[in-house]
């Protein structure tokens, strides 16, 4: 069991799709997340039950990102650049390349 945070003390999480119902925590004991779409705002709570989170672009960036999910960055961590987070299962890079980062246009 992985359990809720990694050796490092960053926030252990489990990547999901977000088409099935899956609640908070994954039966590991680390969060559930879905990456963020970036097109709209949709806040902390995907309907599935996870975190949405929107991967850092390694600025200084508040813990919030502008569409109301979470920031979060993968080692190696920078200061301020969001929740440091281990991915235990599933990618926080779609495609396994770069991270995608959203924003959104006011």
């Amino acid at each position: 069991m992985s359990g809720l945070y990694a050796a490092d003390g960053s926030i252990n999480v489990t990547v999901v799709s977000g088409n099935v119902y899956t609640g908070l925590y994954a039966a590991d004991g680390s969060y559930n997340v879905v990456l963020s779409p970036g097109t709209s705002y949709v806040g902390l709570y995907a309907p599935c039950g996870a975190y949405y989170v929107t991967v850092s672009p390694g600025t200084l960036v508040p813990i919030q990102a502008p569409d109301g999910s979470m920031y979060v960055q993968q080692s190696p961590y920078t200061v301020d650049s969001g929740q440091k987070v281990t991915a235990v299962s599933g990618s926080l890079t779609p495609g396994g390349g770069t991270p995608i980062q959203w924003y959104l246009v006011y």
